[in-house]
Protein backbone atom coordinates (compact mmCIF):
# COMPACT_ATOMS: atom_id res chain seq x y z
CA UNK A 1 0.00 0.00 0.00
CA UNK A 2 2.75 2.32 0.79
CA UNK A 3 4.51 1.58 -2.80
CA UNK A 4 1.21 2.62 -4.04
CA UNK A 5 0.87 5.95 -2.01
CA UNK A 6 4.38 7.20 -2.82
CA UNK A 7 3.82 6.06 -6.58
CA UNK A 8 1.06 8.39 -6.60
CA UNK A 9 2.64 10.94 -4.82
CA UNK A 10 5.46 11.07 -7.07
CA UNK A 11 3.25 11.49 -10.22
CA UNK A 12 1.02 13.84 -8.86
CA UNK A 13 4.20 16.11 -7.58
CA UNK A 14 6.20 14.99 -11.29
CA UNK A 15 2.25 16.93 -12.86
CA UNK A 16 3.21 19.73 -10.69
CA UNK A 17 6.75 20.38 -11.10
CA UNK A 18 6.02 19.55 -15.72
CA UNK A 19 3.18 22.34 -14.88
CA UNK A 20 5.32 24.99 -13.06
CA UNK A 21 8.32 24.39 -15.65
CA UNK A 22 5.22 25.50 -18.99
CA UNK A 23 4.13 28.11 -16.51
CA UNK A 24 7.85 29.23 -15.89
CA UNK A 25 8.73 29.07 -19.76
CA UNK A 26 5.88 31.02 -20.73
CA UNK A 27 6.75 34.09 -18.55
CA UNK A 28 10.24 33.96 -19.64
CA UNK A 29 9.14 34.32 -22.95
CA UNK A 30 6.86 36.67 -22.39
CA UNK A 31 9.50 39.21 -20.76
CA UNK A 32 11.99 38.38 -23.90
CA UNK A 33 9.13 39.19 -25.97
CA UNK A 34 8.24 42.34 -24.14
CA UNK A 35 12.29 43.38 -24.53
CA UNK A 36 12.15 42.79 -27.93
CA UNK A 37 9.41 44.88 -28.70
CA UNK A 38 10.73 47.30 -26.79
CA UNK A 39 13.60 47.77 -28.27
CA UNK A 40 12.10 47.04 -31.95
CA UNK A 41 9.99 50.39 -31.44
CA UNK A 42 13.10 52.43 -29.92
CA UNK A 43 14.78 51.24 -33.77
CA UNK A 44 10.65 52.01 -35.51
CA UNK A 45 10.98 55.56 -33.99
CA UNK A 46 14.88 55.73 -34.76
CA UNK A 47 14.31 55.30 -38.60
CA UNK A 48 11.04 56.83 -39.11
CA UNK A 49 12.64 59.85 -37.25
CA UNK A 50 15.16 60.26 -39.81
CA UNK A 51 13.15 59.12 -42.23
CA UNK A 52 11.04 62.45 -41.56
CA UNK A 53 14.63 64.37 -41.45
CA UNK A 54 15.31 63.64 -44.84
CA UNK A 55 12.02 63.85 -46.58
CA UNK A 56 11.80 67.31 -45.26
CA UNK A 57 15.35 68.00 -45.84
CA UNK A 58 14.63 66.82 -49.69
CA UNK A 59 11.72 68.64 -49.83
CA UNK A 60 13.63 72.05 -48.42
CA UNK A 61 16.81 71.37 -51.02
CA UNK A 62 13.89 71.03 -53.55
CA UNK A 63 12.57 74.17 -53.38
CA UNK A 64 15.50 75.94 -53.02
CA UNK A 65 16.88 74.92 -56.39
CA UNK A 66 13.46 76.36 -57.72
CA UNK A 67 14.00 79.35 -56.44
CA UNK A 68 18.02 79.77 -56.40
CA UNK A 69 19.62 82.73 -58.19
CA UNK A 70 22.97 81.68 -57.73
CA UNK A 71 23.92 84.39 -56.22
CA UNK A 72 25.39 83.09 -53.09
CA UNK A 73 24.73 79.16 -53.47
CA UNK A 74 25.51 77.58 -56.31
CA UNK A 75 22.68 74.84 -58.17
CA UNK A 76 25.40 72.35 -58.28
CA UNK A 77 26.36 72.27 -54.32
CA UNK A 78 21.68 72.51 -53.89
CA UNK A 79 22.29 69.37 -56.38
CA UNK A 80 24.63 67.62 -54.57
CA UNK A 81 23.00 68.08 -51.11
CA UNK A 82 19.21 67.15 -52.48
CA UNK A 83 20.79 63.96 -53.96
CA UNK A 84 22.26 62.80 -50.63
CA UNK A 85 18.90 63.52 -48.65
CA UNK A 86 17.02 61.39 -51.50
CA UNK A 87 19.16 58.67 -50.94
CA UNK A 88 18.78 58.65 -46.80
CA UNK A 89 15.11 59.02 -47.34
CA UNK A 90 15.03 56.15 -50.15
CA UNK A 91 17.60 54.10 -47.76
CA UNK A 92 15.63 54.86 -44.51
CA UNK A 93 12.02 53.95 -46.41
CA UNK A 94 14.34 50.76 -47.21
CA UNK A 95 14.68 49.50 -43.96
CA UNK A 96 11.70 50.70 -42.88
CA UNK A 97 10.09 48.03 -44.77
CA UNK A 98 12.61 45.64 -43.88
CA UNK A 99 11.70 46.56 -40.11
CA UNK A 100 7.94 45.47 -41.50
CA UNK A 101 8.77 42.37 -42.32
CA UNK A 102 9.54 40.97 -38.19
CA UNK A 103 6.76 40.04 -37.47
CA UNK A 104 5.59 37.45 -34.49
CA UNK A 105 2.36 36.50 -36.22
CA UNK A 106 4.06 36.01 -39.88
CA UNK A 107 7.31 34.15 -39.04
CA UNK A 108 9.19 31.70 -36.66
CA UNK A 109 11.56 32.84 -34.51
CA UNK A 110 14.79 31.56 -36.94
CA UNK A 111 12.77 33.82 -39.55
CA UNK A 112 12.92 36.73 -37.58
CA UNK A 113 16.69 36.28 -36.03
CA UNK A 114 17.77 36.00 -40.23
CA UNK A 115 15.50 38.99 -40.83
CA UNK A 116 17.01 41.23 -38.17
CA UNK A 117 20.29 40.14 -38.86
CA UNK A 118 19.31 41.62 -42.72
CA UNK A 119 18.58 44.46 -41.12
CA UNK A 120 21.32 45.22 -38.76
CA UNK A 121 23.93 44.18 -41.68
CA UNK A 122 21.78 47.20 -43.89
CA UNK A 123 22.47 49.56 -40.95
CA UNK A 124 26.15 48.94 -40.81
CA UNK A 125 25.95 49.64 -44.31
CA UNK A 126 24.58 52.62 -44.18
CA UNK A 127 27.12 53.89 -41.84
CA UNK A 128 30.29 52.71 -44.07
CA UNK A 129 28.75 54.05 -47.32
CA UNK A 130 28.24 57.08 -45.55
CA UNK A 131 31.38 58.11 -44.00
CA UNK A 132 32.45 56.75 -47.76
CA UNK A 133 30.40 59.29 -49.03
CA UNK A 134 31.04 62.03 -46.95
CA UNK A 135 34.63 63.53 -47.94
CA UNK A 136 33.71 63.20 -51.49
CA UNK A 137 30.09 64.86 -50.71
CA UNK A 138 31.86 67.43 -48.57
CA UNK A 139 34.42 68.38 -51.49
CA UNK A 140 31.95 68.52 -54.13
CA UNK A 141 30.51 71.59 -52.27
CA UNK A 142 33.41 72.91 -51.21
CA UNK A 143 34.74 72.74 -54.80
CA UNK A 144 31.43 74.24 -55.96
CA UNK A 145 31.38 77.14 -53.66
CA UNK A 146 35.08 78.09 -53.31
CA UNK A 147 34.29 81.43 -54.13
CA UNK A 148 32.23 81.76 -50.65
CA UNK A 149 34.52 79.92 -48.62
CA UNK A 150 37.56 82.23 -47.91
CA UNK A 151 40.56 80.23 -45.67
CA UNK A 152 39.37 81.98 -42.58
CA UNK A 153 35.90 79.29 -42.77
CA UNK A 154 37.44 76.29 -43.35
CA UNK A 155 38.36 76.05 -39.69
CA UNK A 156 34.21 76.84 -38.42
CA UNK A 157 33.10 74.43 -41.06
CA UNK A 158 35.82 71.77 -40.13
CA UNK A 159 34.55 72.56 -36.35
CA UNK A 160 31.29 71.89 -37.39
CA UNK A 161 31.51 68.55 -39.94
CA UNK A 162 33.31 66.85 -36.62
CA UNK A 163 31.02 68.45 -34.15
CA UNK A 164 28.13 66.89 -36.48
CA UNK A 165 29.93 63.57 -37.16
CA UNK A 166 30.38 62.76 -32.97
CA UNK A 167 26.40 63.23 -32.98
CA UNK A 168 25.42 61.21 -35.40
CA UNK A 169 28.18 58.63 -34.54
CA UNK A 170 27.18 58.66 -31.20
CA UNK A 171 23.07 58.29 -32.08
CA UNK A 172 24.77 55.26 -34.62
CA UNK A 173 26.06 53.33 -31.44
CA UNK A 174 22.82 54.14 -29.41
CA UNK A 175 20.98 52.54 -32.51
CA UNK A 176 23.08 49.59 -33.07
CA UNK A 177 22.37 48.81 -29.42
CA UNK A 178 19.01 48.56 -29.41
CA UNK A 179 19.43 46.57 -32.66
CA UNK A 180 21.86 44.17 -31.00
CA UNK A 181 19.52 44.18 -28.18
CA UNK A 182 16.60 42.95 -30.38
CA UNK A 183 18.79 40.43 -32.02
CA UNK A 184 19.92 38.76 -28.62
CA UNK A 185 16.36 38.57 -27.25
CA UNK A 186 15.03 36.67 -29.91
CA UNK A 187 18.12 34.49 -29.92
CA UNK A 188 17.22 34.01 -26.24
CA UNK A 189 13.51 33.26 -27.16
CA UNK A 190 14.71 30.72 -30.00
CA UNK A 191 16.41 28.61 -27.23
CA UNK A 192 13.43 28.59 -24.83
CA UNK A 193 11.90 27.34 -27.64
CA UNK A 194 14.51 24.21 -28.26
CA UNK A 195 13.79 23.45 -24.62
Amino acid sequence: MELDEIKTNWQELSRRVEKSEIFNRKVIMNMLRRNADSSLGRIERYEYFFLIISALVSVLFAVLLSLNDQRIVKNESIVVCLSIMVIAAIWQGYKIWMLNKLNYETCTTLELIERGTRFRVATLMRLIVGMLLLIPSVGLIIYFQRDLFPPEMFAGVAFGGVLGLIIGLKAFFFHWKSINSLISDLKEMKSYEKE
